[in-house]
């Protein structure tokens, strides 16, 4: 971690089992440590120089800084005494990095005025850029001596000697100013740097804490604090101080990545995801950064399924703070695909459509998404957005069909399927499904004709499409039409499928309708033990073949259970009545 002008640098998101830095926290925190050069003005005498000394600040604030550099220097070749001169182009130099430059310049200024506190710090600067220190120190010592107000060159002086490594007299320095002066926030800070670069943690710690008591809001102190507590292998205290910055900053990037890695660190993940979630807000994490830390969590197949919930809301998170990122949308999806969440999948890829024009095969995959959520409107509505694309595709005719059945539009549903033949289909099954589903259509529209063609033809196609052959049978059943061909077919339906309730009750009713009540009775009665109990129509059924056989008491017993279960009311008291006169006949 690296602290700047008293402010902690943006920090990018910490990636599980990061590399901490090891360069030393709080050296930059140190406000006024570096030799900071203010300008001054001497007053000349003569008008020739100062106008060209005018020009030169001009061109230097307009940026024009090599025609500053020239002005300076015609000044100073028409009056080589003029210290500001010097001092003006050399502090261009040392700003460009032209280090040999701003020391020649700077020096002279210095040299024609030692007692100017602002010459004597940027010449300080410059020989401090070109690593002399020894001459830094001898220049300090000497100012130290002269000077009546020693303390901001004495601090200097613990600042060069900290720069060069002499800790022990940087510690001795500081420790003479706090005699002399008390308390001060700068030599703190510098006392705890140098304890860190000794490695006295929990030293430099107690010395940040000083600061931290007269700065109770300043957060930076506690990020460097929580640092030190790193350093020092006490990852607890650590997050401690970032809970405390949280309390002041709740979206401190620094504390909520931190402490998202302290908890996974613990397997506390319920915790870590949370902060995570919460560090997922901050713009100052970029959206490729947060991709690649939610694919690495997300790759974690144990994780995904137990902590569900917590990178949902990770997620959640990472799609409202970037609405417009359509990547995010498609690894959303693989997400709640996964834990077959199909309908949050199917929302985050009908919004990636919304962002690009999609494939095909994304069209498809949300289609299927929408079925399997039972969200009919929405298969609807964006198979038809689909077939516009895509105009010749059966397979989005066979969803948009499934959906119109379900809504129950049959004639949308005819119209839907009309000219598509079976080999436009990817699949067999779907081709099949197609075929019944119209069939269905034309059944429930009363059109028998082609109804019973469909029917007839699937089953001569498909003759252990057991589910067709059950279903038709029932309808002819229904009507009392070719009863014994009914239950030709439904006897070979139970043959193969003997546990399906649906089945038995089928070839019950077929028995019943061909007025077989009491073998009637015997298939209800098989239907009901495999789990016809609790479907309303079966009861019913079986109300009615007891009815047949004068069985009055379990009759009505069966219609009271069929309302019970949600049967028409209306139709079974009818029946209900019917058994009373019956039972009075």
């Amino acid at each position: 971690m690296t602290i700047r002008n008293g402010e902690m640098a943006a920090s990018d998101i910490q990636a599980p089992n990061r590399k901490r830095m090891k360069k030393y926290v709080i050296v930059g925190i140190l406000v006024g440590l570096v030799f900071s050069v203010s300008r001054g003005q001497e007053k000349e005498e003569n008008r020739d120089y100062q106008y060209a000394l005018i020009e030169a600040v001009k061109q230097k604030n307009f940026g024009n800084l090599s025609e500053a550099i020239k002005l300076y220097n015609l000044v100073i070749k028409e009056k080589p005494e003029c210290a500001v001169a010097y001092f003006e182009a050399g502090s261009i130099y040392l700003a460009t990095n032209q280090f040999e430059l701003a020391r020649k310049h700077l020096n002279q200024a210095y040299n024609l005025d030692p007692g100017n506190e602002w010459y004597t710090i940027a010449y300080l600067n410059s020989l401090g850029a070109l690593e002399e220190h020894e001459e830094v120190v001898e220049i300090l010592k000497e100012k130290i001596k002269s000077d009546t107000e020693k303390t901001e060159w004495e601090f200097k002086l613990a600042v060069t000697y900290f720069t060069v490594g002499k800790l022990r007299k940087a510690r001795k320095t500081l420790e003479r100013i706090e005699k002399e002066k008390g308390f001060s926030e700068k030599i703190t800070l510098l006392k705890a740097s140098i304890y860190e670069s000794e490695e006295k943690y929990e030293l430099a710690r107690e010395e940040i804490e000083k600061v931290m008591i007269l700065f109770p809001e300043a957060i930076q102190f506690r990020i460097v604090a929580a640092e030190l507590c790193l350093k020092n292998g006490d990852e607890t205290a650590a997050a401690n101080y970032y809970l405390e910055i949280l309390e002041v900053d709740s979206m401190n990037i620094f504390a909520l990545t931190n402490l998202t890695d302290y908890y996974r660190q613990r397997e506390d993940f319920k915790n870590s995801y949370k902060y995570l979630a919460k560090s997922f807000r901050s713009s100052q994490i970029e959206v490729n950064r947060k991709m690649a830390i939610l694919s690495y969590y997300l790759s974690e197949e144990e994780h995904v399924n137990r902590y569900y919930t917590e990178l949902s809301r990770v997620i959640e998170v990472f799609t409202e703070t970037h609405p417009n990122e359509s990547d995010i949308r498609l690894l959303a999806a693989d997400f709640f695909i996964q834990n077959q969440d199909y309908s949050k999948a199917y929302n985050q890829l009908k919004h990636y459509l919304q962002l690009q024009k999609g494939t095909y095969n994304i069209y498809m995959q949300t289609i299927m998404l929408a079925n399997a959520a039972s969200l009919n409107e929405e298969v609807i509505f964006m198979t038809g957005r689909a077939i516009e694309l895509y105009p010749d595709s059966a397979d989005i005719c066979f969803f948009r069909g499934i959906a119109f059945y379900q809504a129950e539009d049959y004639r949308a549903l005819i119209d839907n399927f009309e000219g598509i033949s079976k080999g436009q289909y990817s699949s067999v099954e779907y081709a099949s499904q197609a075929k019944m589903i119209l069939a269905e259509a034309y059944y429930k529209i009363k059109d028998f004709t082609r109804s019973d063609s469909l029917f007839e033809s699937l089953i001569l196609e498909e003759p252990e499409n057991y589910m067709v052959m059950n279903n038709y049978s029932y309808y002819l059943a229904e009507r009392g039409e070719k009863l014994e061909m009914a239950l030709e077919w439904s006897s070979e339906v139970v043959k193969n499928n003997p546990d399906n309730a649906t089945f038995l009750d089928t070839y019950a009713w077929i028995l019943y309708k061909l007025e077989s009540f009491e073998e009637a009775e015997k298939y209800i009665l098989y239907a009901l033990d495999k789990g016809g109990e609790n479907d309303p129509e079966v009861n019913e059924h079986a109300g009615d073949i007891q009815l047949e056989l004068n069985g009055f008491q379990i009759a009505r017993s069966y219609y009271l259970k069929a309302i019970i279960l949600g049967g028409d009311k209306e139709k079974l008291e009818m029946k209900m009545e019917k058994v009373k006169t019956r039972e009075n006949e």
